[in-house]
């Protein structure tokens, strides 16, 4: 464990131990703070990779991502703050690919089941079909959680400080990519990439559904593993978009009402002044224990394959399923705790580091492209995570 107050930090292991007997003397604490390189770097120096989960990363992350960086640690966080990933990219992507240490960012609930859902449906349907992902579609189904004071922080925290210019390139899906790389698209898929905004009658799930809050960050780390992952993915075909499924019509157009009112509060920033003052959950608050015990979630990903031979109107396609489970964990605390251990084992364990793909490439990476399918292994062996991908014949989903 490591953090800048050692007595904080003994009295958390203190806790855990006393909860976990088979702990006693195997934690050992770790002391560093952000405006201390030297510390850091003492701190990463001395193992094999770090796990970050404090935010806004915005305000907390860089210096920690510098330090393992420089001593070729490496590093996973649970930031969901586009800007911030962007500013990893630009400083650190070189550096890291040439001393082979992976850069993760969003090794939670955002994003890791709707990219690696993204990514899973792309390799079954080319390894199991023969054919191209051209779509794939993320789905929020049922869920029970809370919301994290952390990830309002961090929320607010960019609406407060970024800047118009940014905000508006902020917009795009790739935002992570390379610059101009939405200009190399096929015509189709650029219209395929357009956020959904309204309700919409889903086809594949038979349900309606409603804009999705969470696609500002997946859809753009979506669009950088399909970039960084070609021959999983054909980058100029294929797109993302993403959605909440609602019980019924009524709820889609509700849910979207609501959606768009609690954004143009945002905005401003005396509702926005007056949001976190009296409504919103501060740092540190969020669901109860109760909640965090007995929490879930459903993720769908329908990723659609077609064929190369005749037109669009003639070409044959297919449809797969990915489907992430939260089972007794609420997605938002718990859940992606439990899942942000499990991705940062993946670099951290030599046994696990040999088989995860991020390791022999380095670079700032997406959970997908960085963890795959030694991430995929570990989930299956967990007890609160589950994930399989199937036909759409085959899947049975799990919807309020």
């Amino acid at each position: 464990m490591a953090g800048r107050d050692r007595v904080k930090l003994e009295r958390v292991r203190d806790e855990m131990v006393a909860k976990h007997p088979h702990a006693a003397g195997k934690i050992d604490v770790l002391v560093g703070a952000i405006d201390d390189p030297a510390a850091l770097e003492a701190v990463t120096s001395k193992t094999n990779a770090i796990l970050s989960f404090a935010g806004p990363f915005a305000l907390y992350g860089m210096p920690v991502v510098d330090a393992c960086v420089k001593t070729a640690t490496h590093y996973a966080d649970i930031t969901g703050e586009p800007t911030f990933i962007r500013d990893v990219i630009d400083k650190h992507d070189a550096a890291a690919k040439a001393s082979k240490t992976c850069v993760v960012n969003c090794v939670g609930y955002d994003s890791v089941p709707w990219d690696l859902g993204a990514w899973a449906v792309a390799k079954f349907l080319k390894e199991r079909n023969g054919v191209t992902c051209v779509e794939a579609y993320g789905h929020a189904g049922d869920a029970k959680g809370g919301v994290s004071g952390g990830t309002i922080a961090s929320a607010l925290h960019l609406m407060s400080s970024t800047s118009t210019s940014v905000m508006r390139k902020m917009a795009s899906p790739h935002f992570l990519t390379r610059v101009d790389t939405s200009r190399d698209l096929d015509a189709d898929a650029q219209r395929r990439w357009a956020t959904q905004a309204t309700p919409k009658f889903d086809e594949d799930l038979k349900r309606w559904t409603m804009p999705s809050v969470m696609a500002g960050i997946n859809t753009k780390v979506v669009a950088r593993s399909a970039e960084l992952e070609p021959e999983t993915f054909d980058a100029r075909l294929f797109a993302y978009n993403e959605s909440d499924a609602c019980s019924s019509r009524f709820g889609a157009f509700v849910g979207t009402a609501a959606l768009g009112l609690f954004g143009a509060l945002l905005v401003f920033p005396p509702t926005r002044w007056a949001l976190a003052r009296f409504a919103l959950p501060k740092p540190g608050e969020g669901p109860s224990e109760s909640l965090r015990e007995n929490g879930f979630a459903n993720v769908y990903v329908v990723g659609t394959g077609a064929s190369n031979d005749g037109d669009a109107e003639t070409r044959a396609t297919h449809k797969a399923v990915a489907h992430f489970s939260f089972r007794n964990a609420d997605p938002g605390y718990k859940g992606t705790a439990v899942l942000a251990v499990e991705a940062a084992l993946c670099l951290a364990l030599p046994a696990e580091r040999l088989k995860t793909p991020g390791s022999s490439r380095g670079g700032v990476l997406t959970p997908a492209t960085a963890l795959g399918s030694t991430l995929v292994a570990r989930i299956d062996r967990c007890d609160v995570l589950g994930f399989d991908v199937k036909t759409l014949e085959e899947t049975d989903f799990v919807m309020r």
